[in-house]
């Protein structure tokens, strides 16, 4: 590139990532322009920021980069490589928890990898936590379980939980009512006796298809309840989950 970048100190880029089909491109070097663009702009200026797409692998990011995902009231909207004066000392991977606009009960929040370790994995406890979106895809479940002092209920799966209520823009909670291994039967009779007409279905780790299984249950009554299917210790199971606030 001989693009003339005298008295410039500072460029955002934020490219085309879409085929003439309208496909997402997720490798930033499919882009326009491609990252090998952004990376010779990121050698010649102090500094440089990239928007790009929130599903990057993370084999994909740049050394001497700083990647950022951002949610805004829990939908992961955006991420971005920084470099240079905007990239953070030691910092590889972040996630910005953003409240949605007009929320006033929220606040931001923040988690870095810097001092990130592997979490532990155990038993389901009292509480279930729901890491952000930003969290997940930024790789740094393990911070939650740091915050709330938990653990993971499978080394796979961006479930994390704990004895304690702790209040985190990081995660959701849930009250944990009750834990069972999946079996379509045992589901079936356990909200039929509890009059289960209305039900929540969340899933992680699980290949079930909630509106198959709706079917399948043949849910009646006029109680209502909230369920996760996922993976503890590699065992397909039944969370029976209340969220809290």
């Amino acid at each position: 590139m001989t693009t003339d970048l005298a008295g410039i100190g500072a460029a955002f880029v934020d490219p085309a990532r879409r085929t003439a089909a309208g496909k997402r491109l997720l490798d930033p070097q499919a882009g326009s322009p491609p990252l090998s663009f952004v990376l010779d702009l990121a050698r010649r200026l102090p500094a440089l920021g990239l928007k790009t797409a929130p599903g990057i692998p993370h084999h994909l990011l740049p050394e001497g980069s700083e990647a950022q995902w951002i949610s805004v009231g829990g939908d992961v909207v955006e991420a971005g490589l920084w470099f240079g004066l905007t990239a953070r000392d030691g910092v590889r991977r972040a996630a910005l928890v953003l409240p949605a606009d007009g929320d006033e009960t929220s606040t931001p929040a923040e988690v870095t990898d810097v001092g990130l370790t592997d979490p532990d994995v155990g038993p389901v406890g009292a509480v279930l936590y729901e890491p952000d979106g930003a969290v997940i895809r930024s790789g740094l479940v393990g911070q939650v379980a740091v915050a709330v002092e938990g653990r993971l209920v499978d080394r796979s799966i961006a479930y994390v939980t704990s004895e304690r209520v702790v209040r985190t823009p990081l995660a959701r909670a849930y009250r944990v009512d009750d834990v069972f291994p999946f079996q379509l039967k045992t589901l079936r009779t356990w909200l039929r006796d509890r009059h289960v007409g209305r039900l929540t279905i969340k899933k992680r780790g699980t290949a079930v298809e909630p509106e198959q299984l709706r079917r399948q249950l043949r849910l009646s009554g006029d109680a209502e309840a909230t369920i996760v299917l996922t993976r503890v210790a590699g065992r397909q199971s039944v969370l029976v989950v209340r969220p809290l606030g």
